[in-house]
């Protein structure tokens, strides 16, 4: 995963002053995101702990890569184990989306494609491709982003929806689900495309 937050920016010098080893911050980010399907089942307000639950995970995410790119003694567990705890993360943000009504098929469909997308882009840093040129839609940040968008909907109508408030909070985390799945897939075709383009005398 890739970070935004240069290195002698305030939050970077935050972030590198606290000293945390990654694999910390990798364990915290993955515990947050853990947290917020049990949010979602409690339902009503609780639901909107779901907001900066995402944000620890962001931060987390930042902040391990500033950190891994500074660090000298980064073990090879923490390299195994970082890609393994984001898609549990996205897993995580995938059943909260289905526990409150989201099509349990766009679900499938869309960590599928964040599954193809993620070793899409580890192959092409395999064989040579580390710097791709470009930001996709698929990007993990991208994902954040709309999924704090769909919970933040569904936490508000959860607190002032009235009677039929089930029905408009599965209509909001369907929408957010689907944008997401019509994400993932264009930056998914994106990838593609620039790696096809970067292989094509191979």
């Amino acid at each position: 995963m890739s970070t935004r937050v240069p290195a002698d920016s305030l939050v970077g010098r935050v972030i590198l002053s606290t000293r945390f080893q990654p694999g910390v911050v990798v364990g915290v980010g993955l515990f947050a995101s853990l947290l917020i399907p049990l949010c979602v089942l409690v339902g009503g307000p609780v639901i909107l702990a779901a907001l900066p639950l995402i944000g620890v995970t962001a931060l987390a995410d930042s902040s391990y890569t500033l950190l891994a790119a500074r660090s000298t003694s980064l073990s090879r567990r923490v390299l195994v184990l970082e890609p393994l705890a984001a898609r549990l993360s996205e897993a995580a943000w995938l059943l909260a989306l289905w526990f409150l009504g989201a099509p349990g098929w766009a679900v499938a469909v869309t960590g599928a494609l964040c599954w193809m997308y993620v070793l899409t882009r580890n192959r092409a840093r395999q064989v040579g491709l580390r710097d791709l040129g470009m930001t996709t839609m698929g990007e993990r940040s991208v994902r954040e982003v709309v999924v704090a968008l769909g919970f933040g909907a569904a936490g508000v109508i959860a607190v002032a929806g009235g009677g039929q408030y089930e029905r408009w909070i599965g209509g909001a985390v369907t929408i957010a689900s689907t944008a997401w799945m019509l994400l993932a897939a264009l930056g998914l075709l994106q990838l593609v495309i620039v790696v096809s383009a970067a292989l094509r005398n191979d």
